[in-house]
């Protein structure tokens, strides 16, 4: 008996050694029974019961390392690593197996002060017993990743770290947006119908999972152009950078943090909400590799040959191109001012635009510049040859529609009443219903306006 209180009280005491030394920088460590494996900088480390889960999960963290350095490599560095920096230890451990009692969090983040430094070792603790979601995971490691960025000597031990919810999730969806993942449609639908999150409760939002699902989506759009935007600025990955350094460990407002970071001192609210309409405007403009088809660039071109001019009154006032005289009766301040923009579409639409209209487009492109100097000249002659050969292509592009619609059709080789469920949920829409106050009447109405029909 004497003898194992003698073996107990030489394992207390090896335990104790072995805390000592891992407070004096050493490697952390683990129980014997968990495998590890490490990567090429030694700046992950990755515990489970078997090598080969641990070497699996590596590979995911170093992936989306290389991920992030393509987004947010900073341009001034000289030194092109393949995989973004991480300044002090990041320990993933994978606790359990599936069908083990699931555990009530399923992952975990604990950053700790290495004793006898100034690096610290932040740990990812991962419940195994449902196994990993991967979109989780990486939601948890591109945290660990933003939060090593702030644990510096100047961190002090009871200082809260905490990484922004928009941040972790702007980031994934740039990452989606690199990847040809992202939805662009619904980003282009959120911002014509002004649902897009301003921008102080993109940056305050502390818990994203309080809210519902179709508020979630709003938040992950508003949140990945919010992100893309400030990344898109002269500058802004070096800023962006700046910002990640401090923002985690920041204990005053994080809005005041984040507007001195990236917006000019005494920016009032309505020059930055100015701002934020550009960027978002210039972010969901189309891929200038796209290539529109015939109906879709007729349609692309009533919108470019038209534009809207503020009078002295403050009333709106629509003009078209075709109405040339009209703009030519504008002064010539006010001309610029109308036909500037348009030219600006004009141009960038003829990067897009189905291959034939490519020379029409042109030919509005002169008239536009002539109205801007004020010159009518032949102007008449020119709409009137360009408007001919828009109906006749606009012609061709509805036969060419029609035929592949009923080349589809006529080589059905089944029926697959796709139509009839059509037709009937058609009806169902177009049914008149009582209006019903209740939560999930409400919560179908957001749902329904947030996946409208794309204008």
């Amino acid at each position: 008996m004497k003898l194992l209180h003698c073996f107990l009280l030489a394992l207390c005491l090896g335990a104790s050694a072995q805390g000592q030394r891992e407070g004096e920088g050493q490697k952390p460590i683990v129980a014997p029974a968990l495998q590890r494996v490490i990567s090429t900088d030694e700046r992950v480390l990755v515990f489970a019961k078997n090598r080969k889960t641990a070497g699996a999960v590596l590979i995911q963290i170093t992936a989306l390392r290389e991920e992030l350095n393509f987004i947010l490599r900073d341009p001034t560095e000289k030194n092109k690593e393949v995989l973004i920096p991480i300044q002090n230890d990041l320990v993933v451990t994978l606790f359990g197996e599936i069908g083990d009692a699931p555990k009530k969090r399923p992952f975990s983040i604990l950053p700790r002060a290495v004793e006898g430094s100034n690096r610290f070792r932040i740990e990812l603790n991962v419940d195994l017993s449902r196994g990993i979601n991967r979109e989780r995971f990486r939601e948890k490691v591109i945290e660990c990743i933003l939060m090593d960025r702030s644990l510096n000597e100047n961190v002090r031990n009871e200082q809260p770290i905490k990484v922004a919810p928009w941040l972790v999730t702007g980031l994934l969806e740039r990452m989606a947006w690199r990847n040809g993942e992202a939805d662009r449609g619904l980003y282009k639908s959120l911002f014509k119908r002004g649902l897009m999150m301003d921008m102080e409760e993109v940056v305050t939002l502390a818990n994203p999972a309080q809210l519902d699902a179709a508020e979630r989506t709003v938040f992950r759009v508003s949140a990945g152009a919010f992100l893309m935007s400030q990344l898109n600025q002269d500058g802004g990955i070096k800023s962006f950078l700046d910002y990640l350094d401090i923002a985690s460990s920041h204990e005053g407002d994080p809005f005041l943090l984040f507007r001195t970071s990236f917006y000019t001192a005494g920016l009032s609210d309505e020059g930055l909400a100015k701002q934020w309409a550009l960027q978002l405007a210039n972010l969901t403009q189309e891929f200038v590799t796209e290539t529109l088809t015939p109906l879709e660039t007729e349609q692309a071109l009533n919108e470019v040959l038209q534009g809207i001019l503020d009078h002295d009154d403050g009333s709106p006032r629509h003009y078209r191109l075709i109405a040339y005289q009209d703009i030519l009766a504008l002064p010539e301040k006010e001309r610029r001012l109308l036909l500037g923009p348009m030219l600006e579409r004009i141009n960038l639409l003829s990067f897009r635009c189905f291959p034939s209209y490519r020379e029409m487009l042109s030919g509005y492109a002169r008239i536009t510049t002539q109205l801007v100097e004020g010159n009518d000249q032949d102007i008449i002659e020119l709409l009137t040859i360009l408007e001919e050969k828009r109906t006749a292509l606009k012609k061709v592009g509805v036969r060419t529609r029609d035929y592949l619609d009923w080349f589809q059709i006529a080589n059905a080789t089944e029926l697959t009443g796709e139509f009839s469920e059509y037709q009937k949920l058609k009806r169902e829409l177009e049914t008149e219903l009582a209006p019903h106050p209740g939560p999930i009447d409400r919560y179908l109405n957001a749902v329904q306006k947030l996946y409208g029909e794309k204008e």
